[in-house]
């Protein structure tokens, strides 16, 4: 009886390594220097669908961060909802004022957004004539 089961047992890890052994044929020449064509395909395909990303960033309405080498001296500062709110008035190290008629007021560096327009802070005209009336530095 324990014979009948060992040979059982036997065959049928043999019959599974057979199976896997079978079951990816194509297998062969897939490692990390020959993935196949797929592959290369499915890389190149993201590449394509990155630079489209990127491109669409710089093309759009849509707001994206603005880094410190955006925010220049002189530059225009929309509203959210586009409206002109000030002029950068001068560039400090991690923050740059914004001026107007009404007054001026420091704005951090990542309270900036920028988008095809120039140059955007997410606050509404009408608060920020208030903080530069004030002379409060903005959020």
């Amino acid at each position: 009886m324990r014979g009948l089961l060992l040979g059982m047992i036997a065959s049928v890890l043999a019959s599974a390594t057979g199976a896997q052994g079978q079951q990816f044929p194509s297998a062969q020449g897939f490692g990390a220097n020959d993935s196949g064509t797929g592959e290369f395909n499915r890389q190149q395909n993201f590449r394509d669908f990155a630079v489209s990303v990127t491109d669409a960033n710089r093309l759009t309405m849509r707001p994206v961060p603005a880094g410190p080498k955006d925010i220049i001296q002189g530059l225009d500062v929309h509203d959210a909802k586009g409206l002109v709110v000030g002029k950068i008035e001068t560039v400090g190290k991690g923050f740059a004022v914004v001026s107007s008629a009404i007054g001026s007021v420091e704005v951090d560096f990542p309270s900036f957004a920028k988008n095809k327009n120039g140059l955007l802070i997410n606050m509404p005209k009408s608060k920020l004539d208030v903080m530069m009336a004030h002379g409060h530095p903005a959020p």
